[in-house]
């Protein structure tokens, strides 16, 4: 196996022009199959023992033409009736035999594409770059088929170019490699090797050679849409609130490198709510982006310290309403080493009953370039500005932001990364606005260690468009763990780690200090069980009352485990219980879900956690007083798989946040429960059809009903 990797390693893969064009069925007899050769190697594992041959051989053929990449590929499986089958929605990771490819179009030994087929024909994508890892939110259009026989099954891929982004040159050299899983033996493996643990290094591709007189210029895809909703609210008439809205999105290729995105009154309403939390820190709960011009492209624009978090765009005016997007445009690109992303967006007004300004019309903007000088060598400044204008009588308001930030690898193993955050706001001193961070780390398959130093300056406030949890404060902290794969028939791994931490803020006093372990193990028939414990010093709140407080730290641990969620019957548990101010906090939370056939689950989700009576200062009353705290949930989601492009989702909760105060008036009790039925229904490659119908109650209102349908259509 050693000889053939060797081979494989100073040959590469060779594709050949299609003289006939394959029919993306599953079923690989077109007439152009059957004169290619087979790529060259044996899939070697990672899972559950590394470094040996997997149990089952794969056979990959590629081929091209002048608009599409073509790949086939043949997973033997002598008993069928093992592999475990389960369809989802396009990008849901399932737990089922996949096949993966991997596209590195540039061959820089850091970034590339992936296209992933299950055994049940589900498509999933991403991009992953050495400097920020997955982008689970890149999505393309393409096409595969996937058929089964009683001897494995086949999946037939047609990429199309024009969803790639490659050099100019005539004759281009990729880096490539292929992965599968077998789901039923805990399988999962590589044709070329690439980390023990199953993480993706793009250096370990070899070179496709072939590729030649691909397109030089790519077309534009065009997205309209219209959307309308109604609403009723238990008042006169059958609906209330009624409103509708048509727009497009754009994606233009300007060169073979970039790409220009524009939208124009954009639907940017979430079809899916934001979960309850039942918050009770300082700080706004950190919601998850789900709306689509903002997923794409998030490596290029992340920036440290959360300082551009795009749920501050487009999100929610004092009054309760819907902060609407009048447009926006994105360019995101490669040149040579350097890779760049630029973002404008525009909101507009926000009126009170049509009198009083709730929101002023309001302009973002975000730019990044990244150089990427070797694999773990880069460098990357990035710069937000927000414009507020004067409006109604209002002055004119500003946030700037800028950060510089690179990673310089000593050694294959050592890594130092620096990071430097700067802020301008209008109202605010320019003095101990910055923020930087520094961390040195040796990083091996099965052994890392980091060492980090953080400083936030008073005046440090990215709160325009970023997401921050306080400032004024340097910290030290230490990251080491450790893990070790068995070759037994029953465990899989084990893994321990510990890390101490010390912060102080900007008047010396301990903000946070003490030292926190864990303790992890998994089997082979997927069953894992991680535990933890912390200890807490006393440490000091600046952010509690209006001159802060001291609180005495304490003891904390806790439990989760797992089954193997590719049986019908599966679930999770954990339990903990952890120091809270100057008293403590339970949390138990579960989830499990029921699989009774590939096309249909149903996951239940409840949750409770307790916190006991703490000293926090009431700023309704303006004096300190004993709190406590109870929030209880439970979710739900179901999905059915009418087919493999159509689906019907349920999905609700049921919460309630109870909060106890010595002063009664300032007690209070917040039912809400929501639930809503979503019918997605792909009928085109890259078009839609979404209707949803759901109910909204909060405490004892009368519930809203809410009717909402969104038709794209790609081009």
């Amino acid at each position: 196996m050693n000889l053939l990797i060797l081979f494989i390693a100073l040959s590469g893969f060779s594709v050949e022009r299609a003289e006939f064009t394959p029919v993306i069925d599953g079923v690989a007899n077109d007439l152009c199959w059957q004169t290619i050769e087979p790529v060259s190697g044996e899939f070697t594992a990672f899972r559950p023992r590394a470094d040996v041959p997997m149990s089952q051989p794969t056979e990959i053929k590629l081929t091209f033409d002048h608009e599409f990449l073509y790949i086939t590929a043949f997973m033997f499986e002598p008993d069928p009736s093992r592999l475990i089958h389960q369809i989802g929605a396009r990008d849901d990771e399932l737990p089922v035999d996949k096949f993966y490819i991997y596209l590195d179009t540039f061959n820089d030994d850091s970034n590339c594409f992936v296209f992933t087929v299950t055994v049940d024909g589900v498509q999933l994508d991403s991009r992953r770059t050495k400097i920020n890892g997955q982008d689970r939110n890149w999505d393309a259009v393409w096409t595969s088929a996937v058929s089964e026989c009683d001897s494995g099954w086949t999946a037939e891929i047609a990429l199309p170019f024009s969803i790639l982004r490659y050099s100019p040159d005539t004759d281009q050299v990729w880096g490539v490699n292929f992965g599968r899983t077998i789901s039923y033996s805990n399988e999962a493996g590589y044709l070329l090797r690439m980390k023990e643990q199953g993480g993706t290094d793009v250096s370990c591709f070899e070179d496709l050679t072939g590729l030649n007189d691909l397109p030089t210029k790519h077309g534009i895809e065009i997205r309209p849409f219209v959307a309308g909703r109604l609403q009723f609210g238990g008042g006169d008439g059958l609906f209330s609130d009624p409103w509708g809205s048509a727009g497009i999105d754009l994606k233009i290729p300007l060169t073979m490198q970039s790409v220009l995105d524009v939208t124009v009154y954009p639907d940017f309403g979430q079809i899916e709510s934001d979960a309850d939390q039942g918050n009770i820190s300082h700080w706004a709960p950190w919601l998850r982006e789900k709306r689509p011009f903002f997923m794409e492209g998030t490596d290029i624009f992340d920036m440290p310290f959360n300082m551009f978090y795009s749920r501050n765009i487009g999100s929610v005016a004092w009054n309760g309403d819907l902060i609407p997007i009048l447009g926006g445009a994105k360019i995101t690109g490669t040149s040579g080493k350097l890779r760049y992303g630029f973002l404008e967006v525009v909101t507009d007004r926000v009126w009170d009953n049509d009198t009083t300004l709730a929101e002023a019309a309001t302009s973002y903007s975000v730019g990044s370039l990244l150089g990427e000088f070797s694999p773990g060598n880069w460098m990357k400044v990035s710069a937000t500005s927000v414009d507020v204008p004067g409006q109604e009588g209002e002055e004119y308001l500003f946030g700037r932001s800028a950060s510089f930030s690179g990673m310089f690898t000593t050694r294959q193993y050592f890594e130092v990364k620096g990071k430097l955050g700067l802020t301008w706001n209008r109202f605010q001193e320019d003095s101990e606005n910055a923020a930087f961070r520094v961390d040195a780390g040796y990083f091996r398959e099965h052994f890392d260690m980091n060492f980090r130093v953080e400083k936030k300056g008073n005046n440090f406030s990215p709160s325009y468009l970023g997401y921050t949890q306080g400032n004024g404060e340097t910290s030290y902290s230490m990251y080491s763990g450790i893990s070790h794969d068995f070759e037994s028939g029953v465990m899989d791994g084990l893994w321990f780690g510990f890390n101490p931490w010390y912060s102080v803020d900007s008047e010396n006093r301990n903000s946070g200090s003490g030292l926190n372990m864990w303790l992890g193990a998994a089997t082979i028939s997927r069953l894992s069980l991680n535990t933890w414990a912390d200890y807490n010093d006393r440490w000091f709140d600046k952010y509690e009352g209006p001159n802060g407080r001291w609180y005495n730290g304490g003891f904390s641990g806790g439990f989760s485990f797992s089954t193997d969620y590719r049986k019908p019957v599966a679930g999770w548990f954990s339990a903990n219980r952890s120091s809270y101010l100057d008293s403590y906090m339970r949390r138990f939370s579960a989830g499990l879900r029921l699989k009774p056939s590939p096309v249909f689950f149903l996951d239940l989700n409840p949750s409770w956690r307790i916190q006991e009576a703490a000293t926090r200062y009431n700023w309704t009353e303006e004096l300190w007083e004993k709190t406590s705290s109870d929030w209880k949930s439970f979710t739900l989601s179901a999905s059915y798989m009418l087919t493999p492009l159509m689906r019907i989702r349920l999905n609700g909760q049921v919460s309630r946040f109870e909060r106890d105060w010595d002063t009664e008036t300032s007690s209070y009790v917040n039912d809400n429960i929501w639930l809503n039925l979503l019918y997605s229904w792909e009928y085109a490659p890259g078009s839609s059809f979404h209707f949803l119908a759901g109910e909204v109650s909060e405490n004892e209102e009368d519930p809203e009903f809410t009717v909402y349908a969104k038709l794209t259509r790609f081009f």
